[in-house]
């Protein structure tokens, strides 16, 4: 499996991890739900930025 695919996926289930794991109590999604949304952001961030250094090695 490719790097691009795997990292930004292990960053993404350790974050949920963190927010699943606070989130016993009830509705405690709700006041994490920023930064989940900030996870998600950073992980499509690194996906695309690994993509692209990738390919740019390929055409080297």
């Amino acid at each position: 499996m490719k790097k691009s695919i795997w990292l930004p996926l292990i960053l993404f289930c350790c974050g949920a991890g963190v927010y699943i794991y606070s989130g016993i109590t009830y509705n405690a999604w709700m006041h994490n739900l920023a930064l989940m949304i900030a996870d998600i952001v950073i992980v499509v961030t690194l996906h695309i930025a690994l993509k692209k250094k990738e390919e740019l090695e390929e055409n080297r």
